[in-house]
């Protein structure tokens, strides 16, 4: 897959051979992003049943890997225009016993679920810090509210889950030592509160609103960086395109690690 890509962008090359002239037909980013990158990552792991020092992997047999998902949010619209609803919460990459219904990406859990692990991919972007309705709920608490609800449609809630977070190792806009569980834990219960306050009754939605907290400490969140996990694959085609995505991605497009193309 990624060589493909990576012939693709040499094809897009306008005026080949000459110094400080060459560009691409198109923006890198297109192709030298996260998403990629993460969806090349995700192939490397299901291909791979070796022992790892990763605690998500290997992946089961039978799992089905899926990227741009969406999971169902537990903040559902009660009313055409309740103020304390939210959209459902796209996530980068997902792994586990589930299937998509409801929507072209929707993620319901199999009833009888082994495994679930939902990644989340940055470059050198942060965490969101909020959405349009709660500026104080971050994506991450809001991932692991959506996760613990797709839990709670099954009747395993005491299996362990993963919530990943992969990050260039310079990404400074991230500090992974904010997102204790306890720090989750408060954002959920503050969300949860506002959204019970503001004086329209929930909507299917009591299971998660009184057992969250028993299943958010089945999760298992950790931050990793894209450097650790390409050494332990140990795949050219991946570092060449990682290198690719830190030249094209890094906001001051400073020193990147990657040797320089004389043609430019």
């Amino acid at each position: 897959m990624l060589r493909e890509l990576l012939t693709i962008y040499e094809q897009s090359q306008v005026n080949p051979g000459k110094p400080g002239k060459r560009s691409s037909l198109f923006a890198e980013t297109l192709i030298f992003n996260e998403g990629w990158l993460l969806r090349a990552v995700l192939k490397e792991w299901r291909s791979r049943a070796g022992p790892s020092r990763l605690d998500f992997l290997p992946f089961p047999p039978g799992v089905k890997v899926y990227s741009e998902a969406q999971l169902y949010t537990p903040f559902k619209a009660r009313t055409r225009n309740d103020e304390r609803a939210e959209a459902h919460t796209h996530v980068d990459g997902i792994v586990g016993d589930f299937e998509i219904q409801g929507t072209k990406s929707g993620v319901v859990m199999n009833p009888d679920w082994r495994y679930l692990a939902v990644f989340e991919a940055k470059m050198y972007s942060p965490l969101s810090r909020g959405t349009k309705r709660a500026s104080q709920y971050d994506q991450l608490s809001r991932t692991a509210a959506c996760l613990i609800n797709a839990i709670l449609q099954t009747d395993h809630q005491d299996r362990t889950a993963h919530l990943v977070v992969l990050h260039a190792r310079d990404n400074r806009r991230i500090d992974a030592g904010q997102y204790t569980r306890a720090y989750i834990a408060g954002q959920i219960a503050d969300r949860i509160q506002g959204y019970l306050g503001s004086g329209h009754p929930a909507q299917d939605s009591g299971r998660f609103f009184q057992e969250w907290g028993h299943v958010l400490h089945r999760i298992h969140i950790q931050f990793l960086t894209w450097e650790d996990v390409l050494a332990e694959i140990g795949d050219d085609d991946l570092d060449q395109f990682y290198c690719l995505c830190q030249r094209f991605n890094r906001p001051d497009r400073g020193p990147h690690g990657c040797p320089v193309d004389p043609e430019e």
